[in-house]
């Protein structure tokens, strides 16, 4: 289409391509301006099903006139031959472009662009419209630092009825909520849960819902299968990754009941850092065009205030907050010799031998997570009574749901002190070793990697701690031992195991499992790089309401019926876009195009073909 013209619109040249249209740089004839021009396949635009579809979208966005909405200028219409609209033409690129760039964000930056995006949701929301498919292929920066979000080809009025294919889910798995994986009614808090998993992705690098195929992936979303922000990224901001936690919640009753909350609580993170939004030095921009300088500049700024403020919230009586404040202080400047020194006297000292009971960081961790295990059942309660009294886009009513009682809290585990040293000959007493431990501060209960038992010692033997670290290169994968997750490889500080003989096993969602058998030598720090081997293919079911004999159809190769297939393909080569045909003859050959699977496979949702 390069070259034609399209009523007033001149196509110029493409810039993207997804499963339903196409995407061109047009120019408009007589205002001479820059115009984004997406044209509907044309194997998908002769159907009158289709142009609906498409037509909703236009119809879905074209009243939305926000800073952070693309705006639509234009329509074909349902009688054009070409189906097509035209939008404002965005100079910039996704978000996923982004993450390629500069790797995992600040958490003031993400932060930042997550205020954007919820003052974009609660304006589309505050007009009847849902976007279903939050995620970071559908944000982009501007090169000056605007953040929009677009493509509502999925969106809907929140007072029509759903419109989807029978059986086939809409949006991508992988950021999709809870609800929208089981096809329940959706309302704007299913757009929070896809926004709490993008500002995870952006602080993490990671998704925090994987799996080999949409199916897993789903059962996760679903049964909230999840690492914690704070384990993946520990020097993510307290408050940012509380905000997170909560739009992740599985019962939507505990996410926040609105955009407009969602902006205020990250406001108030922003603010806890004393970093302004609207200040130019903090800008997108500024980020973009220097990551490194931008970086610097910040971690120069957060060990002043996090410092000060800690010391103010000590000064005023709240431990809690000053703690929080401290561990990430400490996560950026592990050898902060005046956190360590606030911290050293704050902790207790033994009345018999006038020697601190604990060292400084593990009486910080320890002091944190008992205040942290009553401020999350303190504050699950507040977020419900909160989320229940605040009202919400008016929808038909929720069926009532019965008061959730939070766990009990169980007291944390006794610490086992070392036996008393006898003086020496000279009459004093020898220093103990320390272990190099670093407790962290979470939002929630540290993962314990308890040693096994072992045969009694003699009493001078030490077993001192490893320092662990696996790297894996360009995909960070789980570190697993005996069933449960222990940590990542993305991590910048290393595990601390005990000494033996220990079985890891890496796990990426598009690599095969790498299975490494290692013995920890006491007080030898251990250092590992592996080469993650890549799935062959990534197998993906099939929708089931489709014939068994039907014929499937792999980018024109024939792979056999549908029947024979277990109503399931492998998609070869991540990096490609795929295309899948079902040929049921008379009842018709369906279509999808797979994309950008390197993000989390795409749901198999099947459009009929001519």
């Amino acid at each position: 289409m390069i070259g034609t013209v399209l009523d007033k619109y001149e196509v110029l040249q493409k810039v993207g391509e997804g499963g339903m249209a196409t995407v061109y740089l047009g120019r408009h004839s007589t205002l001479d301006r820059p115009v984004a021009i997406k044209v509907l396949h044309p194997h998908l635009s002769s159907s009158t099903r289709n142009r609906k579809r498409f037509a909703r979208e236009a119809r879905a966005i074209e009243h939305l006139r926000h800073d952070n909405i693309l705006e639509i200028f234009d329509y074909s219409g349902n009688e054009s031959h070409e189906c097509y609209i035209v939008t404002e033409y965005v100079d910039g690129q996704t978000l996923t472009d982004l993450m390629e760039d500069v790797g995992t964000m600040p958490s003031e930056v993400a932060a930042i662009i997550g205020v954007h995006l919820a003052q974009a949701l609660g304006y589309a929301h505050d007009h009847g419209v849902l976007h279903r498919d939050l995620k970071p292929d559908n944000v982009m920066v501007r090169s000056e630092g605007t953040v929009k979000l677009m493509d509502f080809g999925i969106a809907r009025f929140l007072d029509e009825s759903q419109v989807t294919m029978t059986g086939a889910l809409v949006g991508s798995p992988a950021f999709m909520s809870p609800e929208q994986a089981r096809e329940d009614e959706l309302d704007q808090r299913s757009d929070l849960f896809s926004l709490g998993t993008l500002l995870f992705f952006l602080v993490t690098g990671l998704l925090p819902f994987t799996g080999s195929n949409p199916s897993l992936i789903l059962k996760n979303i679903i049964e909230g299968q999840r690492p914690g922000v704070a384990e993946l990224a520990p020097s993510v901001s307290a408050s940012l990754a509380d905000i997170i936690e909560r739009l992740l919640m599985v019962d939507r009753v505990e996410r926040f009941p609105t955009a407009h909350a969602v902006r205020e609580a990250l406001e108030a993170s922003l603010a806890e850092t004393a970093v302004d939004p609207d200040d130019p030095q903090w800008g997108l921009d500024r980020y973009i065009a220097d990551t490194a300088a931008y970086t610097a500049r910040l971690d120069h700024h957060l060990k002043r205030v996090l410092l000060e403020r800690g010391r103010q919230y000590l000064d005023d009586g709240d431990h809690l907050a000053a703690l929080r404040l401290f561990n990430r202080l400490l996560a950026i400047d592990e050898d902060n010799e005046q956190v360590l020194e606030l911290v050293q006297g704050l902790h207790a000292v033994d009345p018999e031998t006038e020697r601190p009971k604990l060292r400084p960081l593990a009486w910080l961790g320890l002091v944190a997570g008992a205040l942290l295990l009553a401020s999350a059942v303190v504050g699950a309660a507040r977020w419900r009574d909160e989320a229940r009294n605040t009202p919400v886009v008016p929808l038909p009513p929720e069926p009532e749901v019965e008061a959730i009682l939070a766990p009990p809290v169980e007291p944390l585990p006794s610490i086992a002190l070392p036996p008393p040293v006898e003086p020496s000959v000279e009459g004093t007493v020898p220093e103990p070793t320390p272990t190099p431990i670093r407790e962290k501060v979470e939002s929630r209960p540290p993962r314990v990697v308890r040693p096994a038992p072992t045969a009694a010692v003699q009493i001078d033997t030490v077993d001192t701690p490893v320092q662990v670290q696996i790297r894996t290169g360009r995909f960070p994968a789980e570190i697993w031992e005996d069933g449960r997750m222990i940590g990542n490889t993305r991590h910048v500080d290393p595990l601390t195991l005990p000494p033996g003989a220990h079985q890891f096993v890496l796990k990426h969602p598009l690599h095969k499992d790498a299975v490494l058998d290692v013995t920890l030598v006491s007080g030898e720090a251990f250092e590992q790089r592996v080469s993650l081997e890549p799935l062959d293919a990534l197998p993906m079911r099939v929708p089931t309401d489709y014939p068994p004999e039907c014929d499937v159809i792999l980018d024109g190769r024939m792979l056999g019926k549908l029947g024979a297939l277990g109503w399931s393909i492998e998609v070869p080569d991540l990096t490609h876009e795929h295309r899948v045909l079902v040929d049921c003859g008379a009842g018709g050959r369906h279509t999808q195009v797979l994309s950008n699977l390197l993000m989390g496979p795409s749901q198999l949702t099947f459009t009929p073909t001519p």
